[in-house]
């Protein structure tokens, strides 16, 4: 028994030296380690990047990797992003990943087309786009939709169905009505 703990001992030692080590390797540098060329790719991303969570700094490291590779317009796209997140409350910056996350499950035939209606909207005016946005805001359901009437036998447990019990037709759920 004894010698049983014993050997899980090694064990333990090494997946705590193993965690540490992977903690390390995702700690990104502080803003003061970053290279002048980071810096100067992520440069929206300076007043942020001390308290970012480790594995959006990664990802942003890796995107300035890659910038000096991009094309011009790429580049010029990157920036523009980097500046309109860095704008964006936590919550906006919530519902874009939730977004994001729901366009990515969209069917890949879809796609063209949603980029199309989006091209549509894009040139559309600020009015226009403002006319639609409120009209495309969620309206309450009808009333008859969130009440609906249930029979009364629901009510009832099973096991209590087959007594005597005065019958009803119908509950209605809205108290009101």
């Amino acid at each position: 028994m004894a010698q049983a703990r014993f050997r899980r001992i090694p064990r333990a030692l090494t997946l705590a030296l193993f965690v540490l080590c992977s903690d390390a390797a995702l700690a990104a540098p502080k803003w003061q380690a970053l290279s002048a060329a980071d810096k100067k790719t992520l440069a929206p991303l300076s007043a942020e990047w001390d308290g970012m969570p480790s594995v959006s700094q990664q990802k942003w490291l890796g995107i300035a990797r890659r910038y000096p590779s991009m094309t011009p317009a790429e580049q010029a796209r990157i920036t523009t992003r980097m500046q309109e997140w860095v704008e964006l409350s936590p919550e906006q910056r919530r519902k874009a990943r939730q977004q994001y996350k729901r366009l990515q499950k969209l069917p890949p035939n879809q796609r063209p087309e949603l980029r199309e209606r989006w091209k549509t909207y894009e040139s559309l005016s600020s009015e226009e786009k403002s006319r639609l946005r409120i009209s495309d805001k969620p309206k309450s359901p009808p009333k008859s939709d969130i009440y609906t009437p249930i029979p009364a036998e629901w009510l009832v447990p099973p096991y209590l169905r087959n007594q005597r019990v005065p019958k009803l037709t119908t509950i209605r759920t809205n108290p009101s009505d």
